[in-house]
């Protein structure tokens, strides 16, 4: 299920030292009904959701998924703010932090996430912007 969700959403990388973030966002209505059921996200044109994922480059040239302490907040043009609520998943060996919330129609949302990956010494941030439209 969530190997659904992560090809859905991987669309978007930072590469930071030795780590690839993955990062994307969307309306939940774009996921397929039982994908949604399953990771406990209510599927609608009028929520959005981010997807996470964190990776740490091998020397054999592979990435290994890893846990990290992951924060993100989201800022519209009105200067609008919300701190996200994430939850980390597991699929396997793969792990991502997903969170959902209300959007409206036209609405660009600015996040900035916050990553200190395990055992890492100092956090790095990533930020993104996303307009999403949920009229017809």
């Amino acid at each position: 299920m969530l190997a659904l969700l992560a090809s859905t959403v991987q669309a978007n990388s930072f590469e930071y030292e030795n780590y690839i973030f993955h990062y994307n966002a969307l309306r939940t209505d774009e996921l397929p009904a039982e994908s949604t059921q399953k990771a406990g996200i209510q599927r609608s044109r009028n929520r959005g959701m981010i997807n996470l994922a964190l990776r740490q480059k091998q020397a054999d040239g592979s990435t290994t998924a890893i846990t990290a302490a992951i924060s993100a907040s989201a800022v519209n043009l009105n200067n609008q703010y919300r701190e996200l609520s994430l939850r980390e998943m597991r699929d396997g060996d793969a792990i991502y932090y997903i969170g959902d919330f209300p959007i409206n129609n036209q609405e660009t949302l600015r996040f900035q996430i916050n990553v200190l990956p395990d055992g890492a010494s100092k956090p790095f941030k990533v930020q993104f912007e996303k307009e999403f439209f949920t009229g017809p």
